[in-house]
């Protein structure tokens, strides 16, 4: 996982998922490059399992 949200969320979808986190004041936010992005959690242990569910998901829908 990084630890910058992309570029432009949302701007288009990829075949490939790179998921991300990023902190904002007390909050940790995941998003991924498909555009998908999960509620700000106070745990980055959560951010990180919301991200890893994602990338999860995505690879039982191909």
């Amino acid at each position: 996982m990084h630890s910058e949200l992309p570029a432009r969320p949302g701007a288009g979808p990829t075949s490939v998922h790179q998921v991300a986190t990023a902190e904002r004041g007390s909050f940790c936010f995941a998003s991924c490059s498909c555009g998908w992005a999960a509620p700000g959690r106070r745990s980055r242990e959560r951010a990180r399992r919301d991200a890893e569910e994602h990338l999860a998901a995505q690879e039982h829908r191909d």
